[in-house]
């Protein structure tokens, strides 16, 4: 028997909802993987028991996605994806450009935080804009953290690299920043959800058309296998451990409470779904697939 050649090439991971009028894809800039050390707040054992309980990889594996909103009259973007720190990610730029969307194309981008895997790709090697016409959305919390000095000498070394390439970002799009703050509307049809803790500007994008409406988060939620099941879970990454956990219980709660959708940067790919109640916690549910273009 002849043997076959293995596929040749991944097709794009672009996935595609509607928010009444408004067209919102999931595309995927790729996974890496993080070390159990880097969930804190719950004891070992019962982090690994809920990452093998919902049949998830040790060490966990972390999905990276934008977002593009697709309005009547702009094409915006939620984050811009992790360049250059692991060869499974940096594929937003491709995968966009695989459904016809350039760089130049985009109006603006709403930042949910600062953190290297959410705005790295905002510049290139050069720390020169990518996007060459978008105007920069992020909360003013967060504009400020990130600029703080005191903040910064408080670091540590790893974060204080966070701290050069957010403020490498911030500059380039300088001239074209606007810092939004709690229940801004810096786009019609799109509302800032403040979800702080995480970082201290750390933002959820509400976007809403007619009746419906999507929540697009950052990282409320890293690991839905660990922190649906243990709320009180966070991450080593957290500037603010306790208030991220705040806020993600109460986020979770509400968006079971109003059924509402829920879109997630690290969400498993396609990464759009619902919230659902389980036993005393938590569950994932994937939106049903299906052609909407």
């Amino acid at each position: 028997m002849t043997k076959r050649p293995r596929p040749a090439a991944q097709p794009s991971a672009v996935s595609h909802t509607t928010v009444g009028d408004v067209v919102v894809s999931a595309v995927n800039d790729g996974v890496f993987n993080i070390s159990l050390d880097d969930i804190v707040g719950v004891p070992q054992d019962a982090i690994e028991a809920a990452q093998l309980e919902d049949f998830r990889p040790i060490p966990p594996l972390l999905t990276v996605n934008s977002f593009l909103i697709q309005m009547p009259e702009q094409l915006l973007l939620v984050d811009t994806g992790f360049i250059g720190e692991f060869p499974t990610v940096g594929r937003l730029l491709p995968n966009l450009a695989s459904i016809g969307v350039e760089p130049g194309d985009i109006d603006a981008i709403l930042m949910t935080h600062m953190h290297p895997d959410h705005e790295a790709g905002l510049t290139d090697e050069n720390g020169k804009a990518v996007y060459p016409n978008a105007e920069l959305i992020v909360h003013e919390d967060e504009v400020s953290f990130w600029l703080d000095e005191g903040a910064y000498s408080r670091a540590s070394e790893t974060v204080q690299g966070y701290f050069r390439l957010a403020r490498t970002a911030l500059a380039a799009y300088e001239g074209r920043t606007t810092q939004v703050g709690a229940d801004d509307e810096p786009v019609p049809g799109i509302r800032v959800f403040p979800t702080p803790g995480h970082t201290p500007g750390h933002t959820a994008w509400h976007v809403h058309s007619g009746d419906d409406s999507l929540l697009i988060w950052g990282d409320v939620v890293h690991l839905p296998g660990v922190q649906l099941a243990l709320p009180d879970a966070g991450v080593a990454f957290d500037i603010d451990s306790n208030a991220a956990a705040v806020t993600r219980k109460r986020v979770l709660d509400q968006v079971t409470s109003d059924r509402m959708r829920v879109a997630g940067v690290h969400l498993d790919y396609p990464s759009v779904g619902r919230i659902v109640r389980k036993r005393d916690a938590y569950g994932y549910l994937p939106e049903v697939w299906q052609p909407i273009l």
